[in-house]
């Protein structure tokens, strides 16, 4: 199994396009393998396109896309011109989004799944060439653009499966992992001649000198979350938060839905972090014993997302996860993201 780390940003927290180069160069001076953007108050495509100019020899991409955002054909042509600037160093990465952040755009989604299917399969179409002529006739991507959809379900894991390259499941739990391999065969068994579906996963992971301090930013951070459709059937589910499913712990994880308890939320004691969230000492960062000891107790079944607020926070992610560390431990593939909030 290919093992390889990727840094996701979130640069839509207010940073500029110097800062956005700056951290991609960093990240492949770090020896990362890939650094993903995510969607967030920014447009992940031109943020990719950014990264790239920055980045010599490492992959890029977003984590992800939203589907919503823009016109399937417009998706495809930007993803093709990038992936030819990079020789295929671009990864697409499409999902839906949620639906609190579509419906403060104005966007619907009365049909997650079938608008996924649908868009993945128009943007498919377009790279190969495929579709109408307008101006004038369609051309395929000058090099291949792997497609990996995000994943929050069983039925999202076998259409990646039957339609992508790669899925991008979020703080799953180990158990999650590997059940997943009997959803993505069943798309797989669909789409003959394939690859192997690439996993990659991310894990939301914080990194300080005051282990206090990052279980506070973890806190504060991971609450948006239960703001979340997608997330409040998900969490218990999955049994995340320590104590298990329908439980305490998730009644606590699940206070954050008040607004009063979401701002003073960095402040409680009592609020019970999911199970794949790392809060993780610097000094322990160019250590695989951490991400070793996670595989042990089945925390930790993919490379550590990073979720920096500023691009200095995201500087000392690259710098902590330097070329000293040891990758080759961090379970399956590529990129870690999570969504950060100010």
């Amino acid at each position: 199994m290919v093992e390889r780390l990727g840094l996701g940003i979130i640069p839509g927290a207010g940073w500029g396009a110097a800062e956005i180069r700056a951290i991609a160069r960093e990240a492949e001076e770090a020896s990362f393998d890939a650094i993903f953007t995510a969607e967030v108050n920014s447009d992940a495509l031109a943020t990719t396109q950014l990264m790239a100019e920055a980045a010599r020899r490492i992959k890029v991409g977003t984590w992800i896309a939203s589907i919503h955002m823009r016109h399937s054909y417009a998706c495809a042509k930007a993803a093709a011109l990038i992936a030819d600037a990079t020789g295929g160093r671009m990864i697409l990465g499409l999902g839906v989004s949620h639906q609190p952040v579509n419906a403060a755009l104005g966007a619907e989604m009365p049909a997650p799944l079938q608008a996924l299917r649908r868009y993945t399969s128009e943007v498919t179409s377009w790279l190969r060439g495929e579709g109408p002529t307008t101006h004038l006739p369609q051309a395929p991507a000058p090099v291949p653009v792997p497609i990996y959809l995000a994943t929050m379900t069983s039925p999202t894991v076998e259409l990646a499966g039957e339609l992508a390259d790669g899925m991008m499941p979020f703080m799953w739990s180990a158990e999650r992992v590997s059940r997943s391999k009997v959803w993505a065969a069943r798309g797989r068994a669909k789409a003959a001649g394939r690859a192997p579906l690439v996993v990659a996963h991310g894990i939301p992971t914080f990194i300080g000198d005051d282990i206090g301090a990052m279980r506070d930013a973890a806190r504060a951070n991971l609450a948006l979350f239960t703001t979340f459709p997608f997330y409040q059937q998900d969490v218990p589910r999955q049994r995340l938060c320590r104590g298990g499913g329908e439980g305490r712990s998730w009644r606590r994880w699940r206070l954050a839905e008040r607004p009063a308890a979401r701002r003073g939320l960095s402040y409680r004691s009592d609020f019970a972090l999911p199970r794949p969230a790392g809060c993780v000492p610097r000094r322990r960062c160019r250590s695989a014993d951490l991400i070793a000891s996670d595989r042990r107790r089945g925390r930790a079944q993919g490379h550590p997302h990073l979720p920096p607020l500023s691009w200095r926070s995201a500087e000392t992610a690259a710098a902590a996860f330097g070329p000293a560390a040891n990758y080759h431990l961090v379970p399956l593939a590529y990129q870690p993201k999570l969504l950060a909030h100010a």
